[in-house]
This record gives C-alpha cells, sequence and structure tokens, in this order.
C-alpha cells in the first residue's frame, strides 16, 4: 500500500477518528501516510505489516491483532483487536496500545486473554524475517483505489 492510498477508519460525527468504536461507526475515508506491505495468513487473528522509511530502507515490522469479519465479495472486513506489537530489524519488541486492549476489554468488546495468547503465539513462531523486506512494487502499477460497489460486511 504505497504513500496516499486511500483506507477507511472510524470517526465519530465530528470526523475525528474513534480508536474504541462502542456503537457502529462512520467510516471515513483518508489517505494513507506511508508505504507498507500486510501480509494476512488466513484463519490467523493478526497480520503483520511491513514498513519502509521514506527514503525506502526497511524500518519495522508492526504486528496487528484482529479477527476477520467477513468477506465482503472483494475485500476482506476485519476488527482490530487494539493490541499491537513493533519489531525492528536488530530484534527490538515494542507492545503498542496495551492501554486500548484493557479499556476494550473493559466494554466486552475483546477478549483479552485470547488477544494476548495470539500475541505470544506470533513471539514463540517468530515469523520474522517474513521475506518481503527487500519488496518494491512495480513503478508503473496504479495506485490503489476501493473497487465500485465496495461495502463493509455485516457485523458478525
Amino acid at each position: 500500500m504505497p504513500q496516499g492510498a486511500p483506507a477507511l477508519y472510524p470517526v465519530d460525527e465530528a470526523g475525528s477518528e474513534v480508536r474504541i468504536p462502542v456503537s457502529e461507526p462512520v467510516l471515513a475515508q483518508r489517505l494513507t501516510t506511508r508505504d507498507a506491505l500486510a501480509i494476512l495468513r488466513p484463519g490467523a487473528r493478526h497480520s503483520i505489516w511491513l514498513f519502509w522509511k521514506p527514503q525506502g530502507a526497511f524500518e519495522h515490522w508492526y504486528v496487528n491483532f484482529e479477527r476477520t469479519v467477513g468477506w465482503n465479495g472483494v475485500c476482506f472486513d476485519t476488527v482490530d483487536e487494539k493490541l499491537d506489537l513493533i519489531v525492528t530489524p536488530d530484534g527490538a519488541v515494542r507492545w503498542k496500545d496495551e492501554d486500548e486492549l484493557e479499556h476494550a476489554a473493559s466494554l466486552g468488546l475483546v477478549d483479552a486473554a485470547e488477544v494476548r495468547a495470539e500475541a505470544e503465539r506470533v513471539l514463540e513462531a517468530s515469523p520474522f524475517p517474513t521475506g518481503w523486506e527487500d519488496f518494491r512494487p512495480e513503478p508503473d502499477w496504479p495506485s490503489p483505489r476501493f473497487p465500485q460497489g465496495w461495502q463493509p460486511s455485516p457485523k458478525r
């Protein structure tokens, strides 16, 4: 996903991003701010994102803990489970958004124990490097856009 690609985020009535939606969120489009590549594996409750510095050097892996809601005919819809993990090329690990995980769990939106168990599975498997660190898109590839008729999957 190149910098400037469209993405959808839950927002409130004022258009500010909502980190923990407690009701059906409104989705607003905004443009991505960095180059990234996401690796999603069927059945996994996480995706691994690779990020590069503006000059093109690989920067870090970002593990996003999420669950798949469904296939809407053109793409998979996922629900963020709040906890994230950043791993740098030297192996340093940094947890991100632990407070959001606990808040979402207190509202009954996620099971914190399940999310943490998935995080431990990822760390134990140590999937870094992924083999995609040197990936570069072809310069003539078109910019991504949402497919015609795209709609989010109903909540399950």
